[in-house]
C-alpha cells in the first residue's frame, strides 16, 4: 500500500507500535541480563534460586510480546485486515485492564484507539 492511501492516524499508530516493540525487546534482553547478574552473586554464597526464574520469566514475555509489537507495526504500516482486529482487541483488553488499576489517562487511550480504528475510511484502508 502507497503511504498517500495510509490514513496519517494510521501511521501514527503504526510508529508507536514499532516504540513500543522496541522497547518491550531491550527491557526483556536487560531482565534476562538481570538475571545474569543475580547468578553471579551466588559466587558469594547468596543463593539465586527463585530470584533468577522471575527474571527469566518476565524477560520471555516481553521478549514475545515485543515480536508481536513488531508484528502488528509492520500490519498496521501495509494495512492487513487481520491486524486492525487485533489492534481492536488489544485497546479494549487496555480499557479493563486501566479500568481495574484506575488509570484514566490509559483508559482515554485505548478508547480513543478503539474509536480511531472503527471509522469508515480506517476500516477501508484495511479491507483494500
Amino acid at each position: 500500500m502507497s503511504s498517500k492511501n495510509r490514513p496519517t492516524g494510521v501511521t501514527i499508530l503504526a510508529i508507536l507500535e514499532a516504540l513500543g516493540a522496541i522497547y518491550f525487546l531491550f527491557i526483556g534482553v536487560t531482565e534476562f541480563l538481570g538475571t545474569a547478574t543475580i547468578r553471579s552473586l551466588a559466587y558469594f554464597g547468596i543463593s539465586h534460586g527463585v530470584f533468577t526464574l522471575i527474571p527469566r520469566i518476565i524477560g520471555t514475555a516481553l521478549l514475545i510480546l515485543g515480536l508481536v509489537s513488531i508484528v502488528l507495526a509492520w500490519g498496521l504500516w501495509i494495512g492487513k485486515g487481520w491486524v486492525r482486529m487485533i489492534a481492536l482487541v488489544f485497546a479494549i483488553l487496555g480499557i479493563i485492564i486501566n479500568l481495574m488499576s484506575f488509570h484514566v489517562i490509559g483508559i482515554i487511550i485505548d478508547a480513543v484507539i478503539v474509536y480511531y480504528l472503527t471509522r469508515p475510511n480506517v476500516k477501508q484502508f484495511f479491507t483494500k
